[in-house]
């Protein structure tokens, strides 16, 4: 089975332990800081959320969220952990902000007006 992200960041840690008694302090430095741009490029995926905070992110109806969690939970982006059901960030789109995008038209219709 192929590893999960969480995994392969998490061995890649335990290893630097090691590494710092074996190799070259700078090296190590580096491919911490690699890891550490890794996980925060990555993040929405690496993210869970919770049913409540995925419907209100989303606008959806935990109707929605539920007749694809079989789905997302099969790809490892959806689980039910203490009778809770969890979403990964990246699979919950986000919802549009209208309010915000009806004010950036009204300040560039005043723009174009002048």
């Amino acid at each position: 089975m192929t590893p999960t992200l969480e995994q392969v960041i998490a061995d890649y840690r335990g290893d630097l332990a090691v590494l710092r008694k074996h190799a070259e302090t700078v090296r190590v430095d580096l491919i911490e800081q690699i890891l550490d741009a890794v996980k925060e490029s990555a993040a929405d995926y690496l993210t869970f959320i919770s049913e409540d905070d995925a419907r209100l992110r989303s606008g959806h109806t935990v109707e929605w969220l539920r007749a694809r969690f079989a789905q997302w939970a099969r790809d490892g982006h959806a689980k039910i952990e203490r009778r809770q059901r969890w979403y990964r960030a990246v699979v919950v789109e986000r919802r549009a902000d209208v309010a915000a995008a009806r004010e950036a038209g009204r300040i560039a219709g005043r723009r174009g007006a002048a």
